[in-house]
Parts: structure tokens; sequence; C-alpha cells
């Protein structure tokens, strides 16, 4: 992933002004921008699914990106076993060349995020990853946000490639290679980082951002054949 622009000076017409706990970035990934909208506010995030439900054509498919990030290790002086990791983020992305991507820091919300969860429990809204099923399960264990429709690509995504049974297993990083072309830069230094601060930096945001984009994609050609 190319080095991310500075941020956008002007929010998306769907989300309302006045709020301090967002922020909009572009990030530039390949050919496409992606708008990122950063938010612990839960009126941004229902905002954030209203605008996209009123942009998306009437009828059409609702394919959506997800993906959710937590912490890889304990902290200092806690365990696994003691204090387990809660999803500490949310990405949604939907949209080709024109991508826009919600990154919602779940344990800051002082609200439930009533239009978010309607969205997610909409069994017409298909929601793609690699590896989402355990991504949906953990959304609902730590928060209670249950996705209706949770679709694997993995399959899609093999049948597509013509991989059949056995053979090593692939990850989005080599999904997004030989199914899209596109080449994703996953390093450990940011996988592996604090999701749960309050303030997340520009390489966690752009990385949280091209993973929900790229399973958006893989969803449009395994699922739609775009």
């Amino acid at each position: 992933m190319r080095r991310p622009r500075s941020p956008a000076t002007r929010m998306p017409r769907a989300i309302p002004s006045g709020h301090t706990h967002l922020s909009v970035s572009t990030f530039r990934f390949g050919s496409v921008e992606i708008a990122a909208t950063v938010t612990r506010d839960a009126a941004v995030a229902d905002a954030w699914v209203r605008g996209l439900r009123a942009s998306h054509p009437r009828g059409a498919p609702l394919l959506v990106g997800l993906d959710c990030k937590w912490n890889k290790q304990p902290g200092p002086g806690t365990t696994w076993a003691v204090a387990p990791p809660r999803a500490a983020v949310l990405q949604l992305c939907s949209g080709g060349a024109a991508a826009g991507c919600l990154v919602l820091q779940l344990l800051y919300l002082r609200r439930f995020p009533e239009a978010l969860v309607a969205f997610l429990r909409d069994p017409r809204v298909r929601l793609v990853g690699v590896g989402v099923a355990g991504a949906a399960k953990k959304l609902a264990a730590d928060h209670g946000f249950e996705c209706a429709a949770p679709v694997e690509l993995e399959g899609p995504c093999n049948d597509y490639l013509g991989l059949v049974g056995g053979g090593e297993k692939l990850g989005l990083k080599e999904y997004a290679k030989e199914v899209l072309d596109l080449n994703m830069e996953k390093p450990d230094s940011v996988a592996m980082s604090d999701w749960e601060k309050r303030d997340l930096d520009l390489p966690q945001i752009g990385y949280a951002c091209v993973d929900a984009y790229v399973s958006y994609r893989l969803g449009e050609r395994v699922l739609l054949g775009r």
C-alpha cells in the first residue's frame, strides 16, 4: 500500500458535522481511492450505513466487505484466560472505484448504534470476507452485533481459481494477488499493533481499510462476476 494521503478536508454528505469523535481520510490502494470514516460515535456509524443504503440502487445486491480487529497478544499483566481481547475495530467497505470504508472503534461507543446493528441483521446485506464467519461470531459474542448473512469467500475463491481440496491454505493477501492481481502489504508491526488505543494511527487505518476493501472486491469478483 502506498503512503496515505493527507486527510480529506470535506466530509461525505451522509456524515453529520459537529462530531468530535470523527476523522475522514483518503487512502490510495493501487488505482483506487478509499474514503475512510474513522469514528467512535454511534451517530456517525448510523449515518454512514444510512448513506450507503440511500446510495445503493434499489433491488440490486448489496455486498459489503466486513472485517474486525482485536489485539493478538495480551497486554502487560494480563492473560487471555483472564481477559480475552474483545473485538476493538469493525470495518465495513463497499464500492469499487469510489470505495468508502467505515472504521468503527467499538470499545469507545457510548450508545448502541441502532441503524448499524439493523444493517448487520438485514439478510439482504451480504457481508463478505475471508474468515468472516469467525469475525461475525466474535462481534456477536463481544458486542451483541448479530450478522444475518455472512458469506465466507474461501470456498468461492478456491472455486474461481480451480483449487480442489488439500494444498496450502490461502489467506486474504494471497487471494488478493491470485484473484484480483492486487498486491497487499500486511506488515506484522501493524497487524500486531494496539487496536484498542483511543487514537488509531494512519498505518492502522490504512491497513484496516485495505482489508475490508479487498474483502469487498473479492466478493464482487467471485460472487457477482465483476
